[in-house]
């Protein structure tokens, strides 16, 4: 009867992880999202790592809508969006208050300075359902939002060419 009740668990505990594991289509529509603002300053494209990714989904099944506190990785979260791109845009939108003559943190822009910082160069996302709610993080290896840094890693878009 025990061995019966251990296995429930746990085959309940790995339906749990998969039901929440990051699919191919959002990975790939974060990069894409990400690595199309990125563009427009110049920075490189990210790629996904999976331990980065591994850190924000534990992070994200806590069900806690607070930033981690590690300091090894950039962190931006949202709750409340229904999909990934919107979240992305909700980040990278932030852009409209960024002041480049003036280039700094403000927690107004922080999401934004993130999503287009030039040294960062890995990504990895996850989220969780958390009663009704969707709580998203993506982390970011190199991180970025360093003071005295952001005049070389937020660059102003490019101007497009007509």
């Amino acid at each position: 009867m025990m061995n019966r009740f251990f296995i429930v668990v746990v085959a309940f505990a790995l339906m749990v992880q998969v039901c929440f594991a990051m699919s191919q289509k959002d990975i790939k529509n974060i990069l894409k999202k990400h690595n199309q603002y990125r563009a427009k300053h110049g920075a490189p494209a990210l790629k996904w790592d999976k331990n980065v990714a591994q850190f924000a989904q534990k992070w994200t099944n806590r069900c806690v809508f607070q930033h981690s506190g590690s300091s090894s990785y950039g962190e931006n979260i949202a709750m409340g969006y229904g999909s990934w791109n919107q979240v992305v845009k909700g980040w990278y939108d932030e852009v409209k208050d960024y002041d480049y003559s003036n280039p700094g943190f403000a927690g107004s822009t922080g999401h934004f300075t993130q999503v287009v910082w030039k040294g960062t160069t890995k990504i990895g996302c996850g989220f969780s359902k958390c009663g009704g709610k969707k709580i998203y993080s993506c982390n970011y290896k190199k991180p970025g939002n360093y003071m005295g840094e952001f005049p070389k890693n937020v660059l102003p878009p490019k101007s497009k060419k007509n």
